[in-house]
């Protein structure tokens, strides 16, 4: 296990000035800490210490997310159109089929008709 980094004396948070004892110019008692950030604490053993992502990268992360997201609606939206035209088409043949059977009926309908009006012994027929 490697042993924790200690911080760079050029790190912005740490302060390399020497104390200044009570009294002197500049340091009011009472004033608290200075105003300079503390360096970090070191990151306990083994855990590992994570960065906040820069602005481009989150708008570089941002940006994959958006466009996986559209994609996914454009295949949405193909799936749909694609389960419409199947639908139209079923309903037309459907349609189609039924009017071919009516068809079908009607032409027999008319023939049996025919044949019973047809007959030598119809009285229409004498």
């Amino acid at each position: 296990m490697p042993a924790p980094k200690k911080p760079s004396p050029s790190s912005p948070g740490t302060n390399h000035a020497p104390a200044q004892p009570p009294g002197t110019p500049g340091h009011r008692p009472g004033a608290g800490p200075s105003l300079t950030n503390p360096a970090p604490p070191p990151p306990e053993p083994g855990t590992r210490r994570t960065t906040a992502p820069t602005r481009a990268e989150a708008l570089r992360w941002w940006r994959a997310g958006y466009d996986a997201g559209r994609q996914a609606a454009e295949h949405e939206h193909q799936a749909q159109a694609r389960r419409d035209r199947l639908i139209a088409s079923y309903r037309t043949q459907r349609a189609a089929d039924q009017q071919a059977r009516l068809d079908a009926l009607l032409l027999e309908a008319i023939a049996a008709l025919a044949g019973l009006f047809s007959r030598p012994d119809h009285p229409g027929n004498r």
